[in-house]
Order: structure tokens, then C-alpha cells, then sequence
């Protein structure tokens, strides 16, 4: 009778089976993945913790520089609701000026006749007073204008002034306080020098 031949179990895995499987070479790879694995964790962690920082720090500053866009939108509003209140002030200042002007070019006394002149002057008086009166008053309201200085210099003011003498003692008042010194140094020497000759 024929014996049967002894199961030999089939090698899935070569090196195993041949006992490779704690082998040094083995064993320095197995660790090198670790190392490697462990690495990328602890790349992934920081740019986590990195990214987290940067976000923290990125809604700061949005938040900062959102309340002095916020702020600064707010005062220019404000700003220019003032500016264009004045500048319907002014416009409404020019319009009653432009109409004095109107007013008075049509008057034209140059070509009033004799005999009707008491008649005609008697009735334009009281439109040249109107006239200088609301161009006074419009000079007048100067200071409460904040965005424009047209009021505060008067057309023809300058022409009128000619010389301008507050400057002039302005600069005197500077030329004198710069040279008092030499003055007073001048005044003890020509001092000494009387005394030293009446001796």
C-alpha cells in the first residue's frame, strides 16, 4: 500500500516564512515609517496651529480696521452733510446777491432825466440800502461758515486799504525785538565811555 505524502503548506509570504520578518533591515524600515508617520502628524499639528493663529490674528484685524473704516465713514458722512447744508447757505447768499446786482444794474442813473430824478432817486434809495444791508450781513456771518472763507475777505477791501499797517507793525515789532539787544549792548558801551572820559 501506498503512504501518503506528508501536507506542505503553501509559502504566501516568502520572507516570513524564512523568517525575514524581524530581520534588522526590517525592523530599520518599520521604524523609519514611524518616524516618517509620526513627522507628518506632528507638520499636520503645526500647520493646524499655525493656520488657527493666523486667523485669530487675520479677524483682529479685520475688526480693527473695520471700526476706523466704520468710524471714519460715519465722520465723513457728517462732514459732508455739513458741508452741503453750508453750501445751500452760500448758494442762497449768492442768489440774493446776484439779485441786488440785477436790481441795481437795471437802474442806470446816468440816463435819469431832470426833471424826474428826485422821483427816481427816492425809489432806488431804499434798493441800494436793501443791497448794502444783506452784503454786510452776509460778511458778518463769517465765523459760522467752517468750510469755506470766501466771507471773510470783503471784494474791494484790499483796494481800499492800501497800505496795510498791521503788517508793518507786525514786522517793526520784529525788526525792534531782534535788534533790542544790540541796542542795550550799544547804550552800556556809549555809558562806559562817558564815564572813562569824564574821569
Amino acid at each position: 500500500m501506498r503512504q501518503p505524502t506528508p501536507y506542505r503548506q503553501m509559502e504566501l509570504n516568502p520572507r516570513i516564512a524564512d523568517g525575514d520578518m524581524h530581520s534588522p533591515e526590517m525592523v530599520r524600515q518599520q521604524v523609519e515609517q514611524a518616524r516618517q508617520q509620526a513627522e507628518y502628524y506632528e507638520a499636520q499639528r503645526r500647520e493646524l496651529e499655525e493656520s488657527n493663529e493666523k486667523k485669530v490674528l487675520f479677524n483682529d484685524s479685520l475688526n480693527e480696521i473695520g471700526m476706523k473704516l466704520h468710524n471714519a465713514v460715519r465722520r465723513l458722512e457728517r462732514e459732508l452733510e455739513s458741508m452741503e447744508r453750508e453750501a445751500g447757505e452760500v448758494a442762497q447768499v449768492n442768489e440774493c446777491l446776484k439779485r441786488h446786482l440785477q436790481i441795481l444794474s437795471s437802474l442806470q442813473p446816468q440816463q435819469w432825466s431832470t426833471e424826474g430824478f428826485h422821483e427816481r432817486l427816492r425809489e432806488a434809495m431804499p434798493k441800494l440800502e436793501r443791497a448794502a444791508n444783506d452784503f454786510e450781513e452776509a460778511y458778518a456771518s463769517a465765523p459760522r461758515y467752517r468750510h469755506t472763507d470766501i466771507f471773510r475777505y470783503k471784494p474791494g477791501v484790499e483796494g481800499r486799504q492800501g497800505i496795510n499797517w498791521g503788517s508793518i507793525r507786525t514786522q517793526l515789532a520784529h525788526g525792534f525785538f531782534f535788534h533790542l539787544p544790540l541796542f542795550i549792548l550799544l547804550l552800556i558801551s556809549w555809558g562806559i565811555y562817558l564815564l572813562i572820559s569824564h574821569t
